[in-house]
């Protein structure tokens, strides 16, 4: 490790921007024996003052640094784990936040749609949800193993058995080829026609399908759901899909049937065929220029596969990873509910592997949101734009995402990203009728097993509760509004640069992001603001690619004018921008 001094030398880098040294891995050595107190103290100053100064120029990475704890700090002194469920009635854990969990649960679901007010009981609750410890990837990780079994035909937690079951399939009709997976269920010897364990025989579609459409029985890819990501979304859906076994549209597609979207006519003009696999398919869902899924694309893709009995599984983005671009779930659905109707996959009766002469109805699709970024600012967002506070920077419509759809199945959302929490925390939402029935219910826990983790901290739920106790809706909307007018003031300083230095800084902003990206500085301004950076091939004027690395600042509620303008300060040094080959 080197000091910052020491990694500038030869950039001809003000003192003023010289940095305090890393911490080294020899500074904070134990020993078997101890550390003797000055040793201690010494790793405790450098890691301090390493950490403070780089709080301080904060640009590169869609976290908030400003935010309070100090309520909660009394706190760190007891083990909080919030161990199970927040809704299980008791916990033999009695040191736990879920209490405080609970509502701040229920505040997110009046703010997103799902709740109109605190339930008063079970039946009139109509979300699950918790609060993650491992921030959006954990909820996305469970959102797409609920789907993953809901879509499978698996037991549901708050199973509602069809009182007609005259429409329940003959036994007799079923293949019992032995060739096919078969597992024992109450003495029966069923089907499996997925090729998956434990996996659900048989579906009808309910109510919605029409007389031309034939209904479709033993169809083997009733059960099996196709996932749908974009070029965009974050990359760490690929390996959840590993953990989960999963397979996306292009795994099951390419070599097995054409491609239904034909270059270069059905995709997006800034789109590198490239991507195209050797059968014409794309990895992900093309998006287009902003970031955005191109959801010409997603409906021709999704059709393609519901034509043939599979359900899909729709990965929305509020705010991407590099580009902070929003999809519009709102007009995607509303093209593909037709083509789901259509089909039978809008409303479908599933004969249950735990009731096998008995059926539920649920829907063939799944819909998940990962806003990360976007779940949070987004809706009051909206609520500034409604309210006249500021313009709508969206070019058509504002990007609806939440449960005022009613095909929106879940939601995962980051705390500390735009509220600003001192851990990776977040929220996990979903409709309560969809969730699957969790693998057991041990007495250890006091309830069901129904988290993806165990164990869970119970120190971010006090963190946020401090937050929502605090500010109103229009304390956050406020918020919300300074980021647009943020984001304006940096981008047209960038704007500024760029005419001055005479140099195509590569400027580039999407639609509602609070994201700026641009030609990648030299090294050392990176690591000073820990600035994100991504290669990118960009189609130029000519139409051709070129290969860029861009570095982009993201217009947090902590950054303030005087830290852009100290930012633009070092970008109008000699030097600051090398070339790049």
């Amino acid at each position: 490790m080197y000091t910052a001094r020491e990694r500038n030398s030869g950039c001809n880098v003000p003192d003023k921007y010289h940095w305090y040294p890393v911490l080294r891995k020899k500074d904070a050595r134990l020993s078997e024996n101890g550390l003797l107190p000055e040793q201690r103290e010494s790793t405790w100053n450098k890691l301090h003052n390493h950490l403070f100064s780089y709080q301080n120029t904060f640009l590169g990475f869609q976290v908030n640094q400003s935010f309070d704890s100090e309520r909660a700090k009394p706190f760190l002194d007891v083990a909080l784990n919030n161990c199970g469920d927040p809704f299980s009635p008791s916990s033999q854990y009695a040191t736990n936040t879920k209490v405080m969990e609970c509502a701040v649960l229920d505040y997110f679901a009046k703010l997103w749609g799902i709740q109109q007010s605190d339930a008063s009981n079970e039946e009139e609750r109509a979300y699950w949800g918790y609060i993650t410890s491992n921030g959006s990837s954990e909820g996305n990780l469970l959102a797409l193993f609920n789907a993953r079994d809901y879509l499978a035909g698996m037991p549901l937690n708050d199973h509602i058995v069809d009182p007609d079951s005259s429409k329940s399939p003959n036994r007799g009709d079923l293949d019992t080829n032995e060739t096919r997976p078969i597992w024992e269920d109450n003495g029966h010897s069923v089907v499996n026609r997925s090729n998956n364990p434990r996996m659900n025989a048989y579906v009808s579609s309910h109510d919605h399908h029409t007389e031309n459409v034939p209904l479709v029985k033993d169809n083997p890819n009733n059960f099996i759901p196709i996932v749908f990501l974009a070029e965009e979304s974050y990359h760490g859906f690929e390996k959840a899909l590993r953990v989960l076994q999963m397979k996306t549209f292009r795994d099951i597609g390419s070599g097995n049937f054409p491609c239904p979207l034909k270059y270069p006519d059905d995709y997006p003009s800034s789109f590198n065929d490239e991507f195209l696999d050797q059968n014409g398919w794309p990895r992900a869902v093309p998006v287009e220029t902003d970031g955005s899924i191109s959801i010409p694309c997603l409906v021709k893709l999704v059709t393609a596969f519901v034509s043939r009995g599979f359900p899909p599984l729709v990965v929305f983005t509020c705010g991407t990873t590099f580009k902070g671009a929003n999809d519009n779930p709102q007009a995607a659905i509303s093209e593909l509910v037709p083509i789901l109707k259509e089909h039978g996959m809008y409303e479908r009766r599933v004969y249950s592997p735990e009731h096998p002469t008995k059926s539920d109805t649920r829907n063939g699709f799944w819909f998940h949101v990962d806003g990360a970024l976007g779940g949070a600012h987004l809706r009051f967002l909206e609520m500034a734009i409604n309210q006249g506070l500021v313009h709508n920077m969206f070019p058509n419509v504002f990007p609806v995402f939440d449960f005022r759809i009613p095909e929106v199945k879940s939601i995962a959302m980051s705390l500390h990203k735009w509220f600003g929490c001192p851990v990776p925390a977040a929220v996990f939402m979903m409709r309560k009728k969809d969730q699957v029935k969790p693998p057991n219910n041990p007495l250890y826990i006091g309830g069901l097993d129904s988290t993806l983790s165990g164990s869970r901290g119970g120190h971010s739920v006090l963190v946020m509760w401090d937050l929502l106790s605090k500010k109103s809706y229009d304390d956050f909307k406020e918020i919300a509004v300074s980021g647009v007018q943020m984001l304006a003031f940096s981008l047209k300083k960038l704007q500024e640069l760029q005419k001055e230095l005479s140099l195509d800084l590569w400027l580039s902003h999407a639609p509602g992001s609070l994201f700026v990206y641009f030609r990648q500085p030299r090294e050392d301004i990176v690591l000073r603001y820990s600035l994100g950076s991504e290669p990118m091939k960009v189609k130029t004027v000519d139409g051709t690619f070129e290969q860029r690395i861009y570095s982009h600042i993201c217009l947090m509620p902590h950054v303030t004018k005087n830290l852009v303008l100290r930012f633009i300060e070092e970008l109008r040094g000699p030097g600051a921008f090398p070339i790049q080959n």
